[in-house]
């Protein structure tokens, strides 16, 4: 990994995507100051279930996926976050352990805000709290979505969603299909006559280790299936 030292960051593309591009300047500005840019190679975990809390963490470049520990530690694959992503307040803020595992998808870029800074940062200036209970509201508004979804929604609704949410600003998602099926939690089974159809129509185009979209309004269509 790759930390730079000088004093103030260039923080693109996070200044203009997701949490941190919707804060105040002086917050923007003190990130600038304390953030450290890291590098991990596809498969190289950020942090793990049970690992003491050490900041939070932005995803610039690259995709993260998301596991729990469920049965026995067995992790199960809850989430595929890309670029704008910001995740780990919770941990900090409630002095407790990670309670999920963070792992680079793909290589990957991420900005790293550590915890003493963060401490420092709301007892000088607590207005700043504020800022991170918004992401705790973002983040807890996903994890709802998502339970939603699996609740309510058809197998071809859910890859609809997700891969129109994959794609966003872009036409392909680097993903497997074993990698979408563990994302929604069904078999590759269960996946592959979806994906099939969803070719055939036109929605879609599968490549190794990559889905590409070729209809977004079509898939659309599809989204909101019960």
């Amino acid at each position: 990994m790759n930390n730079p030292t000088h004093k103030q960051l260039q923080l693109a593309p996070l200044d203009a995507t997701g949490w941190l591009s919707e804060q105040p300047e002086d917050f923007k500005n003190w990130a600038a100051r304390v953030g450290r840019w890291q590098h991990y190679r596809a498969g190289q975990f950020v942090y793990m279930a049970g690992d003491a809390a050490d900041g939070v963490y932005g995803l610039a470049s690259g995709g993260l996926e998301i596991t729990f520990p469920l049965v026995g530690g067995e992790p199960v694959v809850i989430y595929r976050a890309e670029p704008g992503f910001w995740v780990g307040e919770q941990a900090g803020f409630s002095a407790s352990p990670r309670t999920i595992s963070l792992m680079a998808a793909v290589e990957s870029r991420i900005l790293h805000l550590p915890s003493r800074a963060l401490e420092a940062l709301v007892a000088e200036q607590p207005k700043h709290l504020l800022s991170f209970y918004k992401l705790c509201a973002i983040n807890l508004t996903n994890a709802i979505t998502l339970l939603s979804e699996t609740l309510a929604l058809t197998v071809r609704a859910r890859v609809c969603r997700r891969l129109l949410k994959l794609t966003e600003g872009r036409s392909e998602a680097d993903l497997t299909q074993d990698d979408l099926a563990k994302l929604l939690g069904v078999a590759r089974a269960t996946l592959r006559p979806c994906l099939n159809d969803l070719t055939a129509q036109g929605a879609i185009e599968l490549g190794y280790r990559k889905i590409r979209v070729l209809n977004p309004a079509l898939l659309a269509l599809y989204k909101d299936e019960q």
